[in-house]
């Protein structure tokens, strides 16, 4: 390597130095001469020590940067297994090395499959995750990495995680109204999901902040109409709480409303004669939702017609 004549020009001028102090010994020169000439070499042996140290530094960072380039080639080919080695070895050499760091999270997240359950599948997402995670560490605002971590949580359905991460990409990205939107059908999804039912009381909070948020969507996108989608399913959601609290309290009626719950008009009956109080409420919800799913609808066809007469592609999904 470039640095070996450095380390032979090292050895040599320290086999100089004894040299010289074994000749002055033995010829009997003492004094200033003979120190300066020590001082002299093992100035220069040190000095030429430093720079074999900083030429190897500098060839390490570029034996990375090669790494990294091979890797993103790779990545571009689609060749995602041989992308993550090369960009492990980037990294092993310069642990600083951000772009590599961040690609070798991004080519592990292409590999995954949405919902696998293998075990093989498994560890690709939560090598995916760590990998992200370790470019937060080093800069904890890094949008990429949190956006990425928040997709592959999604796809691995833990919910709550993915919510999280879709939180802090809001506060990231403010004017963004896809995170606002995802934390609502993340709740949306919590909320409706009959297989793992929630906390009734849980189940409101989640209805009240998916609200907000999607709020805040259709605020930053006023033409959002998915954002609009569910707000309907939620204030749907907001009516079914008010049928599931007095469930909770008389479980006796939960097979009554499941009936009902197939023909709307005998749903209403039934609430109205076992909440009548509620009644009223009950149905201002079901009205919330079906005005703004009609207003869903009516972006939709504009957005959708005004992408035809341009020619263009719908961003508003």
């Amino acid at each position: 390597m470039f640095w070996d004549p450095f380390l032979r020009l090292i050895c040599l001028l320290w086999a100089f130095c004894l040299a010289i102090d074994s000749t002055c010994v033995n010829i009997n020169i003492t004094g200033a001469w003979r120190n300066s000439m020590k001082f002299r070499c093992k100035l220069m042996a040190w000095i030429l020590a430093l720079l074999a140290i900083s030429g190897l530094e500098g060839c390490t960072k570029l034996r990375a940067r090669d790494e990294l380039n091979k890797g993103v080639r790779s990545f571009k080919d689609a060749k995602y297994e041989t992308a993550v080695e090369h960009f492990k070895s980037a990294v092993d050499l310069d642990p600083d090395l951000l772009n590599a760091h961040l690609y070798l999270a991004t080519a592990y997240a292409a590999q995954y499959v949405p919902g696998g359950e293998s075990e093989e599948n498994k560890k690709i997402g939560e090598d995916a995750i760590n990998a992200f995670e370790v470019v937060l560490q080093k800069d904890p605002k890094n949008l990429g990495s949190v956006k990425g971590i928040a997709g592959i949580y999604f796809q691995m359905k833990q919910l709550d995680k993915a919510k999280e991460y879709y939180m802090k990409t809001a506060e990231l990205e403010p004017n963004n109204p896809e995170p606002y939107y995802s934390v609502g059908l993340v709740n949306w999804m919590v909320c409706y999901d009959k297989q793992n039912p929630i906390p009734v009381a849980r189940k409101a909070e989640l209805v009240e902040e998916g609200l907000k948020y999607l709020d805040k969507a259709v605020e930053v996108q006023p033409n959002y109409y998915n954002a609009y989608f569910y707000v309907n399913l939620l204030y749907r959601q907001k009516a079914q709480v008010i049928i599931d609290e007095v469930v909770e309290k008389n479980p006796k009626l939960k097979d009554q409303f499941t009936m009902a719950a197939l023909d709307p008009r005998s749903l209403d009956g039934l609430v109205k004669k076992n909440i009548p109080g509620q009644f009223a409420e009950y149905e201002g919800y079901l009205k919330k939702a079906d005005d703004s799913f009609d207003k869903a609808m009516a972006i939709k066809k504009q957005v959708e017609s005004k992408a035809e007469t341009k020619g263009g592609i719908d961003s508003s999904k």
